[in-house]
């Protein structure tokens, strides 16, 4: 048996999708993972038992080098898997995982554009910002990400259905009022 200093290092890997994603396996072997766990199909009545599994077969000490990641195309369904996930967690016993939630891509690419906008711009306190397509997935990261740094400005979208939406997925995250500009002087 393998220390626990020398334990390897696995990611389990949930997917919405019935196929996981080979894009996501692929980051994740070049990134050094040990052991690839993929999962396809993972729905939240399913996803209590997968994390005992991990969260049982390695005590706290060794839950460091266990980590999960969940993705898929449906961003909202991903979503839906990581509060199952975190609410399987027994944190109060060291029972715990990390977890990274990128479901389409959207935080990362978000996190991405958001800390280059930044880096180019020496900071985002004030910056007035127009976030296209503000009501799909990349989008509304884009938009909460920006307010938190202290950027203001407009995250249109297609339809208002999709941008109610959009607010009440915020989920208690307060973000600062974005202004709508005149047509023709955005950024003015």
């Amino acid at each position: 048996m393998a220390s626990p200093s020398t334990r390897p290092m696995i990611l389990l890997q949930f997917d919405t999708d019935p196929q996981p994603s080979v894009f996501d396996a692929v980051v994740a072997v070049d990134a050094g993972v040990d052991h690839l766990l993929r999962h396809g199909g993972v729905t939240p009545a399913n996803v209590r038992d997968l994390i005992y599994g991990c969260l049982f077969t390695r005590g706290p000490a060794d839950l460091h080098r266990t980590a999960l990641f969940i993705g898929g195309s449906d961003v909202a369904a991903g979503e839906a898997l990581l509060a199952k996930a975190l609410e399987a967690m027994v944190p109060d016993f060291g029972l715990r995982v990390s977890v990274l939630l990128d479901a389409n891509g959207a935080n990362t690419t978000a996190a991405a554009a958001v800390r280059l906008a930044g880096k180019q711009l020496n900071g985002l306190k004030g910056v007035p910002a127009l976030v296209l397509g503000g009501t799909g997935p990349v989008g509304q990261r884009v938009a909460l990400l920006l307010a938190h740094e202290g950027a203001t400005g407009s995250a249109p979208g297609k339809r208002n259905a999709r941008r109610r939406c959009a607010r009440r997925s915020a989920g208690g995250i307060r973000r600062p009022r974005w202004r709508r500009w005149p047509r023709g002087q955005a950024g003015n």
